[in-house]
């Protein structure tokens, strides 16, 4: 077990001749967008000024959307791609230099990468082989090789394939795969491989355990079971853990803490009820919670007031320092789905119209949409989502008034989208 500490760690890739700017980039200098590059001089900034601790005996998720670096940045700790610059430390080692075999790291995989002429014993007993035969005696590497195959009592077994055996045991016992050692992975559901994967890596006793969205390949089910028994391992080892996946269920219910990651860069590292109360900018607000959260451009009079074309709010007191610059101007109010309810005609109250209603058992998520036009904004969004309890029945259509939890409501700058966060 061992602290990971990532200073200033950057990768970028050099674009090919001929490779067309992406509309996500901002032009070059003199150039237009959608123009090709006649040179290999450019680069793409992958991952761009990352720094990340994460304590020892910690489970961080890495999160973000898809291509914003965060298995570019797993890959670089494992030593699977070489960094443009930085450091990484594994407790008080520098390991930029140290090739994967010797960082004392373990990764699990998307696709689970299990030998497929392999036993499940064999897998997992693989990397403590392969750790051992720098050490053991040649001659009984030979004999241990050459007697694999007979029958168990004429094999040769070393004191040290002893020892293999009795951790391989012990983990297929630990992750409950113990009748499966003698099967191959073809004849594993999607579920067991990725149990041998893991047995696979705890094994070996790393420092650290990497795991690369190891539960995307599973169904929604097998997903939650297997998520929990991650959870309940990684407390039980005690192992420091980098996790990456896409999914925010998976983030907010596995991570001690979760960075956020867009575009090669970390927007806010916190635990996941900071995530979701105080999120530092409008994507990390967008980006948690399920249904996202609601946006809406309101004009700010001090000391306390919104306004709106369809409704008027007086904030609470805490706000009234906190948006004192922004007096006369537009900025954005965030709402979480959960924090509106259905209401009565009020001036401080939206008119919508229901445009969808998706109906989960628990829960009713309704997409309506604003009776009237808001302030033009490069954040209008003319729909709003919202959560409500199954027994209030809405129809498609149906007009309806939603109210607000003044207590819940978060601002963001309309230039920066950084939040705005009340002064007690």
């Amino acid at each position: 077990m061992a602290q990971v500490l990532l200073e200033n760690v950057y990768k970028s890739f050099p674009r090919r001749q001929g490779e067309i700017i992406s509309s996500q980039n901002p032009p070059l200098s003199g150039q237009k967008r959608d123009t090709v590059i006649e040179n290999v001089d450019h680069v793409n900034h992958v991952l761009r000024q990352i720094n990340l601790t994460i304590a020892d005996g910690e489970f961080m998720v890495l999160v973000g959307p898809s291509g914003c670096g965060k298995s570019t940045l797993l890959r670089l700790i494992a030593g699977l791609e070489v960094m443009t610059g930085g450091k990484i430390w594994v407790g008080d080692r520098l390991i930029n230099h140290l090739p994967p075999k010797e960082r004392d790291i373990a990764m699990v995989f998307q696709n689970y990468a299990l030998y497929p002429h392999m036993t499940v014993y064999d897998n997992i007993a693989f990397g403590l082989r392969r750790r051992e035969s720098t050490t053991s005696d040649w001659v009984e590497n030979i004999c241990v090789s050459l007697t694999k195959k007979l029958p168990k009592g004429l094999r040769y077994i070393s004191e040290k394939e002893r020892a293999i055996d009795l951790q391989v045991r012990s983990v297929a016992q630990l992750l409950q795969i113990e009748g499966l050692l003698h099967r191959l992975p073809k004849q594993l559901s999607g579920g067991q491989r990725q149990r041998v994967a893991l047995g696979r890596a705890i094994a070996r006793n790393p420092q650290v355990f990497l795991m690369d969205e190891p539960l995307s390949n599973l169904d929604a089910k097998l997903r939650a079971e297997t998520r929990a028994q991650i959870v309940k391992l990684q407390r039980q080892l005690g192992t420091t853990t980098i996790y990456v996946t896409h999914d925010q269920t998976e983030a907010m219910t596995m991570g001690d803490r979760i960075a956020i990651m867009n575009q090669g860069k970390i927007q806010q590292v916190a635990t996941p009820l900071e995530l979701y109360n105080a999120p530092a900018n409008r994507f990390v607000a967008e980006f948690i919670g399920s249904p996202p959260m609601n946006f809406i451009p309101v004009k700010f009079h001090a000391p306390q007031l919104i306004t709106h074309a369809q409704f008027r709010l007086t904030l609470p007191q805490i706000w009234a320092d906190a948006l004192q610059k922004y007096d006369g101007q537009t900025i954005i109010l965030g709402i979480r789905p959960e924090h509106l309810s259905v209401s009565v005609p009020a001036t401080k109250n939206l008119s919508v119209q229901v445009d969808l209603v998706e109906n989960l058992g628990n829960d009713s998520f309704l997409t309506v949409k604003l009776a009237e036009s808001q302030f033009p904004s490069r954040n209008t969004a003319n729909y709003l989502q919202v959560r409500v309890q199954p027994e209030r029945l809405v129809s498609i259509g149906e007009q309806i008034w939603l109210s607000l939890t003044p207590e819940k409501i978060h601002f963001f700058d309309p230039e920066t989208d950084l939040a705005i966060f009340p002064q007690n």
